[in-house]
């Protein structure tokens, strides 16, 4: 049976782990600071995760320097050309929120024209996310196309059907474009009153805001180094 950490050991062993980990990194500049406020942002989560197995830690930090990396550089090299600005104390990207959730603007019959023609392994799409208590737009990956169907089905959200409905009720796909996906990179969210504060991305969704191609959104572009 693997061994399981406790609360205590958990943070133990990130501490006794974090100085390796920080020690690639001994170098200035927007990078380096990108890279510490993702590390203590992933360390902080991995520090709460419940009954984690000692070789499931081992493996997460095992891969975090690379991660961790990669998506630092997509975001400096996605600022080139993002209409948003990169807040790289806080590994965050910045623009107005509007006081109401953004939509796709277009009917349903162009909607689904739209992702039959463009709808490929690895597109990033936005998905409207909605619960009673608030509403927010994610990022999520094609890994699956059926055309006959017209529906896809997304790395982490599952399968949604062209038009937008998904296999939960919450979800919702919407046609790319500004002013939405700008919601989804900034973490935008909304309840019934108007606008709260914007949520914290993932380090996944952090790589995929680095493959958008801001002026179409119709392929996903690869992170340079």
């Amino acid at each position: 049976m693997a061994k399981r950490l406790t609360a205590d050991d958990r943070k133990s062993t990130l501490a006794n782990q974090q100085a390796d980990i920080f020690q690639p990194l001994a170098q200035q500049g927007d990078f380096a600071e990108l890279c510490s406020a993702l590390y203590e942002r992933e360390l902080q989560q991995l520090s709460q995760v419940d009954d984690m197995p000692v070789a499931a830690l081992q493996r997460r930090l095992a891969s975090l320097p690379h991660y961790i990396r990669h998506a630092a550089h997509g975001c400096l090299n996605a600022a080139k050309q993002s209409l948003l600005k990169l807040d790289v104390q806080n590994a965050s990207w910045q623009a107005p929120q509007p006081t109401k959730v953004p939509s796709s603007g277009t009917s349903a019959e162009k909607q689904i024209s739209w992702f039959s023609k463009h709808a490929a392994l690895g597109l990033v799409v936005p998905v409207l996310y909605k619960t009673p208590e608030f509403t927010t737009i994610m990022l999520d990956s094609i890994d699956r196309v059926d055309t006959d169907k017209q529906r896809l089905r997304l790395n982490y959200r599952g399968w949604l059907d062209f038009a937008g409905q998904g296999e939960h009720e919450e979800d919702t796909l919407l046609k790319p474009n500004k002013r939405v996906m700008t919601a989804a990179c900034c973490g935008h969210q909304w309840n019934h009153k108007g606008r709260i504060n914007p949520r914290t991305l993932t380090l996944r969704e952090l790589l995929l805001v680095a493959t958008l191609d801001w002026k179409k959104f119709q392929v996903a572009l690869r992170i340079a180094h």
